[in-house]
């Protein structure tokens, strides 16, 4: 949802009640009545206009001023002077390219910056964007080549369709050329919208001791394709067997010391087992200080072991694990990645101790299956009512994977359904899912629509 509403209206541009003001301050001054016709009164609602005119434009200067209402280059000014943030401009796309030479040479080959290449139909011109070299003895070397025109319209070129060289005298020995992965990373400049909401991230950009929300922002400052981004200190899941002692009290007991244990994970077997035994029936534990510690129940399951499995996960210290969701609702591909984890990685964003990963959020597939039926007597053209359903479920896919971690829910699907004219829905599928969202550490999840089935029921009576 929007975070920029309705502007504020700091002075009325009510005209009735100015013009009225107006008219009772004259016939107060004048001490007479003005009618309808009175080339006085004429004049006033003239004089309203004027007024009214002002004072829209001070409502509108006074919405320039304020950040969540101002646009444009208002809003550029406002950016830069209180946040000293720079919207973000629209960028090119890129993709490694590999060029080969006919047979290895006794001298290396250079490959200057800014050689052209193109795909077959000469639609789009990629530059590279560095000298490469082909070493005595290869035949071949890869190098990034960028887009002329920026944007999007240069994503999407997959493996082997950029293949035509332009510039043939810059290779000598020119064999072939071809783009190795799929061209990303164009994007189109931010609009109102997303600056403003990168201002607001912005202010979690100060901090230095490594807030999720400072590498969220420095994230989402790489390109206006990204949707979503979450910061996490990842888990990693640990095993220890330890020895049973028996206590000054009786008791019998085992430890085991690690810091960030998450108490939710802890599980106990006997040993050389993976059957859980029962907490509170076989044992008891207390976790104070990094030191986890188990008593086990003298009537329980575990009474006679002499070691125990303790099974746990534990929160990495140092680690920082970063998921990129695009606004297509797809990962962030390796280009993305690299420049996610470039910006994340600076001297003045990433705190001296902390290592960062850039990863994949998991994906968890659902399918669309509904029927629809429509009333016999409604007036809207069927064809109106298809076209309606098949933007209800377009919206519904593009909001289910905006954002990581959002449930797959079908009360939302429902609900856009609602307004599409059909008189009822029988949703199949999606269930109600609830997805990982990162904030117990693990690996967050995204949905992903694999399959749509839309059935039209035919109509049905009131």
């Amino acid at each position: 949802m929007s975070s920029r509403g309705t502007d504020y209206q700091f002075v009325s541009e009510d005209a009735a009640e100015v013009e009225a003001r107006l008219i009772a301050a004259y016939e107060n001054i004048t001490q007479r009545s003005l009618q309808p016709s009175d080339p006085d009164r004429l004049f006033i609602a003239w004089v309203t206009s004027v007024i009214i005119q002002e004072r829209v434009l001070q409502n509108y200067i006074g919405n320039q001023n304020l950040p969540s209402r101002a646009e444009g280059e208002n809003l550029d000014a406002l950016g830069e002077w209180i946040y000293s943030i720079i919207r973000l401009s629209a960028q090119a796309s890129k993709c490694t390219m590999q060029f080969t030479i006919s047979a290895a040479q006794p001298t290396s080959i250079v490959i200057p910056q800014g050689t052209r290449v193109t795909d077959e139909s000469n639609s789009l011109v990629w530059d590279t964007t560095e000298d490469a070299i082909i070493a005595i003895g290869d035949t071949s070397t890869t190098v990034m080549a960028q887009c002329e025109q920026v944007g999007v319209i240069g994503n999407g070129y997959v493996a082997g369709q950029i293949n035509v060289l332009i510039d043939v005298d810059n290779i000598p020995y020119y064999s072939s050329c071809t783009n190795t992965d799929t061209s990303d990373g164009g994007a189109e400049q931010a609009d109102d919208e997303e600056y403003y909401d990168l201002m607001r991230r912005g202010l979690d950009g100060y901090s230095t001791a490594g807030p999720s929300g400072a590498y969220e922002y420095w994230a989402k400052s790489v390109s206006t394709s990204i949707a979503d981004v979450k910061a996490i200190q990842p888990r990693l899941a640990a095993h220890y067997t330890a020895a049973v002692y028996t206590s000054q009290d009786n008791d019998k007991v085992a430890f085991c010391g690690s810091e960030g244990i998450v108490e939710s994970s802890i599980v106990i077997c006997a040993e050389g087992s993976t059957t859980p035994a029962t907490i509170g029936t076989d044992y008891s534990y207390s976790y104070v200080s990094g030191l986890l510690l188990i008593t086990i129940k003298p009537d329980g399951s575990l009474t006679s072991e002499d070691k125990i499995e303790i099974y746990f996960d534990a929160l990495r210290p140092g680690y920082v694990n970063l998921y990129a969701l695009m606004d297509d609702g797809t990962v962030a591909d390796s280009v993305i990645k690299q420049s996610i984890l470039e910006a994340c990685n600076a001297d003045t964003v990433r705190p001296l101790t902390d290592y960062v990963e850039v990863k994949d959020a998991e994906y968890v597939n659902y399918n669309i299956n509904f029927t629809y039926y429509i009333d016999r007597k409604s007036e809207k053209p069927l064809t109106d009512i298809q076209a309606a359903v098949a933007m209800a479920v377009s919206d519904y896919i593009e909001w289910q994977c905006a954002k990581i971690g959002r449930d797959i829910n079908p009360s939302k699907l429902d609900w856009l359904l609602k307004d599409t004219g059909v008189k009822r829905v029988v949703i199949t599928s999606p269930t109600f899912t609830s997805l990982r969202g990162g904030d117990d550490h693990a690996r967050p999840q995204v949905a992903r629509c694999t399959s749509q089935t839309i059935v039209n029921g035919g109509y049905e009576d009131e």
